[in-house]
């Protein structure tokens, strides 16, 4: 019986970080929050260390609780894959499916595709969570993340969804008032638009290759920061500076005229845009068609997988 009563205080103190409340663990086991709490308790009395620091407003993990979480979160989901892959044979996939992504890819790539998928898997419910921070996935539950960069975890899947080239771009309206520049040196004197997290300026463009693909660092400098990539494309589309971004999320302002690419011949070094999800035994049914119909759609759009240089060459202006 204690095992059994250590198992449920386990589970429900899981759930309890993840929901951030015992009101929010009971609503998913489906009990009484008094009986998560009680759960809790009676484990926290076993192991002789308090794992939640309690107060009237919220639950914060101590130490030992921060401890004991990152040792249980992995088995127990272990557990729940073993169970949904023994649910999920034969019947039609179910359940919740947590999804992560870095926010612009998010909004202008993933969302368009999740219709058409609810539509084939009607009784998967999707709960999408855009962010551009590093996520810890396992402690934080999520089945599918897609993000930008290098991915180095063994404790994940990793499958690249297509490379990630960054391009110089700036309304209309500004490169009326301020010229075009011709080469990376001219940006020295434009307003040049950047994300808060870089260290100093000149990083901004230490992707930036010419055609002999020798890098190019010009002395950059601009009166505006931002700590996502969204707020200085809008920045950008009204006509406050120049901004270095992700060439999948200006393409449609390309074409609507908003913005106007700039020093075609200088593109980024390619990043890598990937899906990733953890590495289990018994990877539930829902991830599996999730992730296969996902890579199918992203490998099919011309935006994502065409020649970059191809893809700007049409909105280039000669001055």
């Amino acid at each position: 019986m204690a095992g059994i009563e250590s198992i449920r205080g386990v589970i429900g103190f899981v759930r309890t970080v993840a929901a951030g409340s015992f009101a929010g663990a009971a609503k998913e086991l489906g009990v009484s929050p008094v009986a998560v709490s009680k759960n809790v308790q009676r484990l926290e009395r076993r192991l002789g260390v308090r794992l939640l620091q309690r107060s009237t407003r919220k639950l914060s993990l101590t130490e030992e609780g921060r401890l004991f979480h990152e040792r249980c979160i992995g088995p127990l989901r272990e557990l729940e894959s073993a169970q949904s892959a023994v649910k999920d044979k034969g019947r039609s996939p179910a359940g919740t499916l947590r999804l992560t992504s870095i926010s612009p890819f998010g909004r202008t790539y993933v969302l368009p595709l999740l219709p058409a998928f609810s539509r084939l898997y009607p009784e998967i419910e999707v709960e999408l969570h855009l962010d551009d921070a590093i996520s810890d996935m396992i402690a934080e539950g999520y089945d599918v993340g897609i993000r930008a960069g290098e991915m180095k975890d063994g404790t994940m899947i990793v499958r690249e969804i297509a490379p990630l080239h960054f391009v110089v771009c700036g309304a209309p309206s500004y490169l009326v008032r301020n010229g075009m520049p011709q080469k990376p040196a001219d940006l020295a004197s434009h307003n040049c638009l950047r994300l808060r997290s870089r260290p100093a300026p000149a990083r901004a463009l230490n992707w930036l290759l010419g055609p002999d693909k020798a890098p190019a660092l010009p002395p950059i400098g601009g009166n505006f920061l931002a700590n996502d990539i969204t707020t200085l494309v809008t920045a950008a589309v009204h006509g406050y500076g120049l901004v270095f971004a992700p060439l999948p999320l200006v393409l449609p302002l390309f074409r609507s005229n908003a913005l106007v690419p700039l020093l075609p011949d200088w593109m980024s070094k390619p990043a890598h845009l990937f899906i990733h999800y953890p590495n289990r035994k018994h990877l539930p049914v829902r991830v599996r068609s999730f992730v296969n119909f996902a890579l199918d759609h992203f490998r099919k759009n011309p935006d994502l997988v065409s020649d970059p240089q191809g893809l700007v060459a049409p909105f280039v202006r000669s001055k």
